[in-house]
């Protein structure tokens, strides 16, 4: 159980760090604005919490359940920071936009 363990920490933070690397990828790009890429990471935390405790509940029990809580709230946590970044740049575009029109 513990080599499962490590596995999937290790997982979950490649996971991370490839989620965060192609967002700001594609809000550079234009593709995708930060605070919507922060929106569907936090949405996708808590299936991927789901799915993880749901794997490792019937082998280790109420360990397995802890573990897929962890899992879903660093997803959903990484999520909101995202989002509320991505809220504070698009507040701080509007704010300092100047107006051209006379």
């Amino acid at each position: 159980m513990k080599d499962l363990d490590g596995a999937l920490t290790i997982l979950l933070f490649i996971f991370l760090i490839l989620v965060n690397v192609y967002t700001i990828k594609w809000y550079r790009n234009g593709r995708l604005h930060l605070w919507g890429s922060g929106l569907l990471l936090a949405i996708a935390g808590v299936i991927l919490g789901f799915l993880t405790g749901a794997i490792l509940v019937p082998s280790s029990g109420a360990g397995g359940a802890m573990y897929g809580a962890f899992v879903g709230l660093v997803i959903v946590g990484n999520g909101l920071l995202l989002f509320l970044a991505g809220l504070a740049v698009t507040i701080g575009k509007r704010l300092t936009k100047k107006n051209t029109q006379a």
